[in-house]
């Protein structure tokens, strides 16, 4: 039963941060709970209390103090209890998958075949680099159509109800579009009674009119666009394989694919603009400027924003930016600062073709549609991992399975010759991660809104626990910071917010 007793031994021991964490915007203070994920606005009461348990420079003495002093304390006491706050079970196991990845379980939704290992550009941040440990490096293999076919028929026989997707992975895709093609032509030829769709990435420079011509007409295919803003920008990462700019040639096959998507209107495509520091104003504002005067993209078109996943960008870019004065690894405030204030001047953000969008509902939304529950559990998910050969599954080159792209070496869960290997997905994904994180995971407060997955933290022999700790520390922080600007926007801008409830999780 909490009482203030209970929360105070809860501080000597150090378990408290467990339970929840504070925050703080300019006008309130609040309290995140982890076990029912709700998010409370301290009052005078509650605050010196509340904000005392998770202070890492109060003692428990003095928290006891300010119990003491508090005539008010039993309220606060009363209402914890009431919402069954601070009050979460230690976690002791994540959910139990096992019976999920059994043969005659599967329901897989996509498919992710790895057409080739070949890419004409090289762009300083991309995970295949020499230099990134932990993943292969690019190379000369492609899969022959036969092997990507017998992949395509297994994810059929074992599909969802609901949708089968097809994705084309690299290398560059458009390196090997005949047999792009080819599992097409296939796909929609021999799975017309699934709701089928297809998926790619492309960095746009191998697009020819033939090629557009001919995605244009395929029906429900999206194509993420790798384009980081106007030339300057553009060329400073993505470059050729031997060190030109990539700028003229990417905006080419940009143009010559709207302009044939305008033309069938079967096929959308996203834009993905990848943000290399310094974070300026100045720098914000001519990217977003330049995705702006596109006036050739449709309406329906998205312009997006990622980071280089942590490791890839090398240490020299940074120690090229400290040269000219900036000491930017992190994502800084001002960009969130620079996002809301854009968005405050267009209320009504009729035009996706800008960056500050999305970046405030890529993190507003994970905050807005977190999970809440009347009373905790004292079970939680795998973190954000999918269940290996449930939701998706990768096919590589040579015809081995993995997980999904996103991860590098890692081990393998089956192959197109002989299907998923439900005993290395058990040993690799389930019980080993477990394993190794569990005890990590029930002593952080972030557990419910953690979206760590296997790709973070995976090598060739499995789950790699410091490396995964590492990026444990910096997840917590951006989860804190988005939940202070989500309450900050929910503060000052609430349309924001009920624009926010309209977008559904990833």
């Amino acid at each position: 039963m909490i009482s203030i007793n209970s929360l105070i031994k809860e501080k000597e021991t150090g378990d408290i941060y467990r339970l929840g964490a504070t925050f703080s915007t300019d006008k309130s203070n609040y309290v995140y709970d982890t076990g029912t994920g709700k998010v409370v606005q301290l009052d005078e009461e509650s605050s010196p209390f509340i904000t005392g348990l998770f202070d890492e420079n109060t003692s428990a003495s003095q928290l006891r103090n300010i119990a003491d002093e508090n005539k008010n304390i039993d309220n606060v006491i009363d209402f914890l209890k009431e919402e069954n706050l601070l009050c979460n079970p230690e976690i002791k196991h994540f959910i139990p998958l096992e019976n999920k990845i059994k043969e005659e379980n599967l329901q897989m939704e996509q498919l992710i075949i790895e057409l080739t290992g070949k890419c004409n550009l090289r762009c300083k941040y991309c995970i295949y680099n020499d230099y990134n440990d932990g993943t292969r490096n690019f190379n000369t293999k492609s899969i022959e159509f036969e092997t990507a076919k017998k992949a395509i028929d297994y994810i059929y026989l074992h599909r969802s109800n609901k949708r089968l997707a097809i994705t084309f992975y690299g290398g560059e895709p458009l390196v090997k579009f005949d047999v792009m093609k080819q599992c097409i032509e296939y796909s929609l030829e021999h799975l017309k009674d699934c709701n089928l769709s297809f998926s790619f990435t492309t960095n746009l420079t191998l697009v020819t009119k033939e090629i557009a011509d001919y995605l244009a007409r395929i029906p429900n295919l999206s194509i993420v666009v790798s384009l980081d803003g106007p030339e300057e920008v553009q060329n400073t990462a993505r470059v050729y394989a031997d060190g030109k700019p990539t700028f003229k040639d990417a905006f080419r096959g940009l143009k010559l694919l709207s302009e044939a998507i305008n033309k069938y209107k079967k096929t959308t495509i996203t834009v993905n603009a990848v943000l290399l520091p310094p974070y300026t104003v100045e720098r914000l504002e001519k990217i977003n400027s330049f995705f702006g005067s596109l006036d050739f993209l449709s309406d329906d078109t998205e312009v997006r924003v990622t980071y280089p996943a942590q490791g890839t960008v090398p240490e020299s870019y940074f120690d090229e930016l400290k040269n000219k004065g900036y000491d930017d690894h992190q994502i800084a405030d001002g960009w969130f600062d620079w996002a809301i204030k854009k968005t405050r001047e267009s209320v009504s953000n009729e035009n996706k073709h800008n960056i500050y969008s999305h970046v405030l509902e890529a993190s507003l939304t994970q905050i807005h549609n977190r999970i809440l529950r009347d009373k905790p559990i004292d079970l939680y998910y795998y973190n954000g991992c999918c269940l290996p050969g449930q939701r998706r599954l990768y096919v590589c080159t040579d015809g081995s399975y993995k997980v999904c792209e996103r991860i590098g070496d890692s081990p393998v869960i089956g192959h197109v010759d002989t299907g998923l290997n439900e005993e290395a997905v058990k040993k690799y994904y389930l019980n080993k991660y477990e394993e190794e994180s569990i005890q990590d995971c029930s002593k952080c407060w972030a557990v419910q809104l953690c979206d760590i997955c296997y790709a973070d933290c995976y090598e060739e022999s499995g789950i790699d626990i410091e490396k995964k700790r590492n990026i444990c520390k910096n997840l917590r922080n951006r989860y804190l910071s988005w939940l202070v600007y989500y309450h900050k926007v929910l503060e000052d801008y609430p349309e924001r917010i009920d624009q926010i409830s309209k977008i559904e999780a990833n």
